[in-house]
């Protein structure tokens, strides 16, 4: 059993091109990150972090677990100094024993309460690291409970039981598997109060959860009951025994969530790794499909403002690997390159063209208010990144961080429309 101990504390849009204020090219706008995927914002305007973490000292094979996942804060991330911290610690981390490729907490985000966070990942009484589908997938709750001390009381719960549903109701009616990537609040009106529901991207399950809870239930000890259903889910295209079917159409496989000004939710997939076969899927709140774009590779990030959909492709354009296999088991297409893109793309328009900017190893994305676009790079990586080595097929990968991209040099890619 691994123990957790939690602390909390046109084509283009014309911003993409800096001023004459600033060097071309990204900016780091923190860095020293654990596996940083998805990004979110809060009440505040801080971008929240979800950190995968680096595992720990408990290992089974090649999956080592431990306390190391958290959730960080960078307020203010358009300054040339943001202010970093950390929001919630010590949440159970399963990587490589090295810390690199973290499975979880892969996703966080803010509720419309000050200082609550939700999250995805393991609870630590469920994990066995011997079996891969034993995951204890879960939604948890993180805050700061007001009370007569100055600082108040930190909390942290196991609000939602996501592998005991995917036990249950199995969607895709595939092999029982849940491993929450991202995660969304979804604010059902205008006030503050903690009455919204959460939508989880499980890759595992192959499905959009609902978690809608029931406060009415809730004690001073106890979360609220609620109710967990399928918002959206893919059929499987597996083998039986879980392996990709190169033959047969890949499957969707949840990564990505985001929602715009309207309540749209878009949804992004890995397609199985291969190659032009990921997607991102745009829903109306309800859950009903409005629009689809398709030919990305391995999708890990989606953000939208008023007129532009942005695409993580984490392997893009071509993935490391055939199918089946590991990312480190084949070398990339370019020896030596990281792979990694981000794409953006009008989405307002029919066969929009579409643009890219190398970014190594992106994951989670975010849009600011003028026009800012973040990334999650180096997603797979520990703080001090990976050493080029003859087990490391991109060459040295940097450490994780999180940047604020450039488009002015995005160039357009092959086969799509002007």
């Amino acid at each position: 059993m691994v123990t957790a101990v939690v602390v909390l504390a046109g084509p283009l849009p014309a911003a993409f091109a800096h001023g004459d204020d600033r060097a071309p090219g990204p900016r780091v706008v923190a860095d020293g990150l654990d596996n940083p995927r998805q990004l979110n914002w809060d009440q505040d305007g801080a971008l929240v972090v979800a950190e995968a973490g680096r595992g720990g000292t408990e290992c089974v094979g090649d999956r080592c677990a431990g306390p190391s996942g958290a959730v960080t804060l960078i307020e203010d991330p358009g300054r040339a100094a943001p202010t970093v911290s950390t929001a919630v610690e010590g949440l159970l981390s399963v990587a490589a024993p090295d810390g690199t490729f973290a499975e979880a907490p892969a996703g966080a985000d803010a509720t419309d309460v000050a200082g609550q966070y939700i999250m995805t990942g393991y609870d630590p009484e469920r994990l066995d690291l011997s079996v891969f589908e034993a995951r204890g997938a879960a939604m948890f709750v993180a805050g700061t409970e007001e009370n007569t001390e100055e600082n108040g009381e930190t909390y942290l719960v196991s609000y939602a039981d996501l592998q005991a549903a995917e036990e249950e109701l199995n969607p895709d009616g595939a092999q029982i598997d849940s491993n929450p990537y991202a995660i969304l609040f979804v604010d059902e009106d205008d006030e503050v109060s903690p009455d919204g529901y959460a939508l989880v991207a499980d890759a595992g399950a192959n499905t959009v959860w609902k978690v809608e809870p029931d406060f009415s239930t809730a004690t001073e000890d106890t979360a609220p009951e609620y109710e967990i259903t399928a918002w959206a889910s893919w059929p499987t295209t597996a083998l039986p025994d879980g392996t990709d079917d190169p033959e047969g159409p890949a499957e969707f496989v949840p990564t990505s969530l985001t929602a715009d000004r309207h309540g749209n939710v878009y949804v992004g997939g890995l397609g199985s790794v291969r190659p032009g076969e990921a997607s991102v899927v745009q829903f109306s709140a309800d859950g009903t499909e409005l629009r689809r774009w398709d030919g990305f590779t391995a999708v890990t990030g989606v953000a939208v403002d008023r007129g532009h959909l942005y695409v993580s492709q984490l392997f893009g354009p071509t993935p490391p690997m055939p199918p089946g296999e590991t990312p480190a088991a084949e070398a990339p297409s370019t020896p030596g390159k990281v792979p990694g893109q981000v794409v953006v793309l009008h989405r307002h328009h029919e066969d929009a063209a579409r643009y890219a900017i190398d970014v190594p190893l992106p994951a989670g994305l975010a849009t600011g208010r003028h026009g800012e676009v973040y990334a999650s790079v180096n997603s797979v990586a520990t703080a001090e990144g990976i050493a080029a080595g003859p087990q490391n097929p991109f060459g040295a990968v940097g450490g994780g961080a999180v940047w604020e991209l450039d488009f002015s040099d995005a160039y357009r890619l092959e086969g799509t429309e002007e």
